[in-house]
C-alpha cells in the first residue's frame, strides 16, 4: 500500500500495510486505545514529538517515544533487555520492516501525552 503521511518523507512510497515509522507509532496507538487515540493526529513523527513531553533517558519506559536528530525517524520504547538497556520497536525501512532495536541513532525521547494524569 502506499504511504500516505503528509510531510513525511514516504509519502508517496509502497509499503507494507501502507506503514512508515511514524504510521506504525499511530498504529499502535490507535490499536492499543481501542481506536479512541492517534498521537500524531496523522502527521508524522514532528507532530508526535509535539504531543510528548521531554523526559530524561533514565525514565524511559514502555510506551515512551523516541526520536532520531530532526525528528525524521521514531519508535516506541518496549522495554529493556538483561543488561538495563533500553529496547526500541520501530518500522525501519532499511532493516526489514518491523524490527526491536537498542536505542542506537535516536537522540531524544519523549513521554506521550496519552499517559499524563
Amino acid at each position: 500500500m502506499k504511504v500516505t503521511a503528509e510531510g513525511s518523507s514516504t509519502t508517496g512510497t509502497v509499503r507494507p500495510f501502507g506503514l512508515d515509522c511514524s504510521g506504525m507509532v499511530d498504529w499502535v496507538f490507535y490499536n492499543q486505545s481501542g481506536g479512541q487515540y492517534v498521537i500524531g493526529h496523522g502527521g508524522g513523527a514532528t507532530a508526535q514529538h509535539s504531543y510528548c513531553a521531554p523526559i530524561a533517558w533514565g525514565d524511559a519506559q514502555p510506551g515512551d517515544l523516541v526520536f532520531y536528530p530532526g525528528d525524521s525517524h521514531v519508535g516506541i520504547v518496549c522495554g529493556f533487555d538483561s543488561s538495563g538497556n533500553i529496547m526500541v520497536i520501530h518500522c525501519a525501512s532499511g532493516a526489514n520492516n518491523v524490527v526491536v532495536t537498542g536505542k542506537s541513532g535516536f537522540t531524544s525521547i519523549g513521554r506521550p501525552e496519552y499517559f499524563a494524569d
